[in-house]
């Protein structure tokens, strides 16, 4: 994945990271869209969350690609493989894909909060704090859980869920040199 913790960082990236980076960083404002307005949210939401996947993906694909990296594209080509696709489907299925997307985004929640977990088991190793981290994984674990549990019982519920899943989704808590840091991902 291709992460960055500053905009001095995106600034300075090549112009494929910074296209995968603003896209993925749109997905919070999708989110805040989901929770303010829901009923809108459930028509326009195919749109306005498979474009910035699919355009996020691209950019990870094409920088990797850029990199020749074997190390760096184990770990994100194949996840920027399948957001592709993932928007893609969202985005033909249109408005008969709402309670897909938001099964979709719960399983991609907690495949996030199983890297997650790799990250914090590793600090517990090291004897590194993790507490923050630890509290921030266990938070979007719970989200991804309930978007995929019963998804059908309730659009406007399982909406909100996924509009708080969306906001949280792109950043990751860690520690470096000591500080905490939040970092985008995409």
């Amino acid at each position: 994945m291709t992460t960055v913790e500053s905009v001095k960082d995106v600034k300075e990236s090549k112009p494929s990271v910074q296209v995968a980076v603003i896209s993925m960083l749109l997905l919070p404002l999708v989110g805040v869209c989901c929770l303010l307005f829901p009923e809108f949210a459930e028509e326009a939401l195919p749109w306005y969350l498979g474009v910035p996947m699919v355009l996020s993906s691209v950019g990870s694909i094409v920088a990797v690609v850029r990199e020749r990296d074997a190390d760096a594209g184990r770990s994100s080509m194949g996840s920027a493989i399948v957001l592709c696709v993932l928007g893609l489907v969202i985005i033909v299925h249109g408005a008969n894909s709402t309670m897909f997307i938001g099964i979709v985004w719960g399983l991609l929640g907690l495949f996030k909060a199983a890297r997650e977990f790799d990250d914090i088991f590793s600090d517990i190793k090291h004897r590194k704090p993790f507490v923050v981290a630890l509290a921030f994984c266990v938070f979007q674990l719970v989200l991804a859980a309930l978007l995929v549990v019963n998804p059908f019982a309730n659009l406007e519920h399982h909406l909100i869920l996924l509009g708080i899943e969306l906001i949280v989704y792109p950043f990751k808590l860690h520690r470096k040199h000591g500080k905490l840091r939040i970092e985008a991902e995409a």
